[in-house]
């Protein structure tokens, strides 16, 4: 094993950590705002915010997770046409491109973030650049787990998640 898939399986390991914290404080955060809406007739200022920010931690962190498993659907009608030599390029090709793409995004998300650091949360005393962190991060480990595979450093655990579905 390549020490960039040891490097990457960890980071894959942590973040999916953090994701089950992530997650189980969401439905806490969501089940106390319906309790004090509902049950109390009050509502707590912070919950909306803080449960968006906890769906878009979840969604950008479980993209680099997904990109890792390779359990994002995949369209091969074109590649399944080529023969093996073509089709492994293209893949490839595919590969650098998705990696390019992730870093760009998380370059952009980083310099709307210091752009914007100053501007507040509507009922939490924090950034609203919080929003992107998320994004930095997800697209960061996209990019580099999109690279390794390409380079052929990642022997990614394409097999036990069924690998790309095929259309």
């Amino acid at each position: 094993m390549h020490v960039v898939d040891t490097v990457l399986g960890a980071i894959d390991r942590m973040i999916r950590a953090f994701l089950v914290a992530v997650v189980g404080a969401m439905v806490v955060v969501v089940f106390s705002q319906v309790v004090a809406r509902y049950g109390l007739n009050s509502s707590l200022g912070w919950a909306d915010e803080i449960s968006r920010l906890a769906f878009v931690t979840m969604v950008f962190l479980g993209i680099a997770v997904a990109v890792r498993a390779r359990a994002h659907i995949g369209i091969t009608l074109v590649a399944d046409a080529l023969p093996a030599l073509p089709r492994a390029a293209l893949g490839r090709a595919v590969m650098l491109g998705c990696a390019a793409l992730s870093a760009l995004v998380s370059y952009e998300a980083v310099m709307i973030t210091l752009e914007q650091w100053d501007e507040r949360m509507i009922s939490v005393e924090l950034s609203a650049a919080w929003f992107l962190v998320p994004v930095i991060g997800g697209m960061a480990v996209s990019a580099a787990n999109f690279l390794a595979t390409a380079l052929g450093l990642s022997q990614a655990p394409a097999d036990q998640h069924g690998g790309v579905e095929r259309l």
